[in-house]
């Protein structure tokens, strides 16, 4: 009798392993878009995403990977930090999750290093879909909302 409960330990614990793997998976995923956004990697930032992924942010949306891609070569310079925190990543399946993070995002204009900021630009929450690809895990789909903005003084 005590092998059912130790059999049902180990199948168990196999799905928790594989869920802390696609958390792990998914969580690398949202700190490497931070490093590479803020190196201004664009090959590698775009390769985050699956070919058909999707990036909304600011009203925009760009729906593909060599849109992603080409919205990063044409950017204008600029000095940015993206500050990731409070990442939660929800497994849906051997294949598919899903997940939230914050970000607190300052973004300047190209110049001397170390560039003045008048502070953050937006801080928000980034909605995440993943995909399990051939490639590993990628961004299917990843949305920003806007939770706090800057007020920025009136000009005159």
């Amino acid at each position: 009798m005590r092998t059912l409960p130790c059999l049902l330990f180990v199948l168990l614990s196999g799905f928790a392993s594989a869920d802390n793997d696609i958390e792990r998976e998914c969580t690398r995923l949202i700190m490497d878009y931070a490093v590479y956004r803020d190196a201004g990697d664009a090959e590698a930032y775009a390769n985050l995403f699956t070919e058909n992924g999707s990036l909304s942010l600011l009203g925009q949306t760009f729906s593909s990977r060599a849109a992603i891609l080409e919205r990063m070569r044409t950017a204008p310079p600029q000095t940015s930090m993206h500050l990731m925190s409070t990442v939660r990543i929800f497994p849906e399946s051997a294949t598919r999750a899903r997940g939230v993070s914050y970000a607190e995002v300052y973004v300047e204009g190209a110049g001397e290093a170390p560039a003045k900021t008048g502070g953050f630009l937006a801080i928000g929450r980034y909605h995440d879909r993943f995909e399990k690809t051939e490639a590993g895990w990628k961004i299917a789909e990843r949305r920003f909302e806007r939770v706090l903005v800057r007020d920025l003084p009136a000009e005159g």
